[in-house]
């Protein structure tokens, strides 16, 4: 279960560019045709998992709607990760992947009969966290829920989801904001310069709650300087020795992360075909590595740092 941080979605409001997604499934909802599974996508730093923790907590909440009242006892039981019909599956700390255990569990938890009001509620996230055998014990229950249950998966990256998975869902994309909607949030947030969210929102590659952390861990110098390093390597301004030194300054995930949007970057804004085919080549080579990562394959730096480096100098 998530920290009752979280969980308290009154005191995580929808964010401004999610209100579209909302009404949809509010229709839904008034309509009495929500799907009982529902896949949430988006890039990161999307405010999903909020989202998620909120809609489940007003489908179980007391006052009919999508919106938690925060104050009835469906509610408090929920903000405080003691509600019987809800379960929410991530990985266990220190681990990357969702195990097939933990699945099966989570199966014969959704095969009961709710205990507290006419939901059960399961939340995965991220749900591309599932082993392969996690989401082959998942296909059954999504194609046949049982009674008013609903799962709710959150993806990051749903093109790595099993498409027996995708097929069983119904999509809801929460889109990027508008630069100039996620500057006026951001600085609202964080109290800072509408340069400093301009900043930050580019650098995090226009995902404003990634923004948030960055503004208010005050680590935006230094982020700067690794994306000016991965930055000169794709330009061919930095020779790879001293670009390599910078690099080696930082967390391995975090030069993945940077890298990674330093490409996208690139593949958004490129013009030239050719250019854009190798931007695409080598956004597609650092996901395959996240991924390995994520699944707990370690690499070590000696050998990962120089590999990315001939990556973001070459052409294709």
């Amino acid at each position: 279960m998530r920290s009752p941080e979280l969980l308290k979605p009154w005191l995580n409001p929808a964010l401004p560019w999610q209100h579209g997604v909302l009404e949809r499934l509010s229709s839904l909802q008034a309509q009495e045709k929500l799907p009982h599974a529902i896949l949430l996508t988006g890039a990161k730093g999307l405010g999903k998992t909020r989202m998620a923790a909120s809609f489940a907590a007003g489908l179980l909440c007391k006052i009919p709607g999508i919106d938690p009242c925060g104050s009835c006892e469906a509610c408090q039981l929920v903000g405080g990760g003691a509600h019987g019909d809800f379960k929410w599956i991530a990985p266990e700390e220190g681990k990357r992947a969702i195990g097939v255990d933990a699945i099966r569990h989570a199966v014969t938890f959704m095969q009961q009969t709710p205990g507290y009001g006419f939901h059960k509620l399961l939340v995965i996230e991220p749900a591309e966290a599932m082993t392969v055998a996690a989401a082959n014990a998942l296909l059954k229950t999504l194609e046949e829920p049982s009674g008013n249950a609903h799962l709710i998966l959150v993806s990051h990256r749903p093109g790595e989801l099993p498409a027996t998975i995708r097929s069983r869902c119904q999509r809801f994309n929460v889109p990027h904001p508008t630069m100039q909607v996620a500057i006026d949030w951001l600085t609202a947030q964080t109290s800072c310069s509408a340069q400093i969210a301009d900043q930050a929102y580019s650098l995090t590659r226009a995902q404003p709650l990634t923004a948030e952390r960055l503004i208010q861990s005050e680590d935006l110098v230094a982020r700067e300087a690794l994306a000016g390093a991965l930055d000169g390597l794709l330009d061919g301004t930095k020779v790879m020795p001293e670009a390599l030194v910078e690099l080696n300054s930082y967390e391995l995930d975090m030069v993945l992360e940077t890298a990674l949007q330093s490409v996208e970057r690139r593949v958004y804004a490129a013009a030239v075909p050719n250019a854009s085919r190798q931007h695409f080549y080598q956004r597609d080579q650092i996901l395959r590595w996240l991924a390995a990562s994520r699944s707990g394959i370690n690499f070590g730096r000696d050998v990962m740092l120089p590999e990315l480096g001939r990556l973001l100098t070459s052409r294709h």
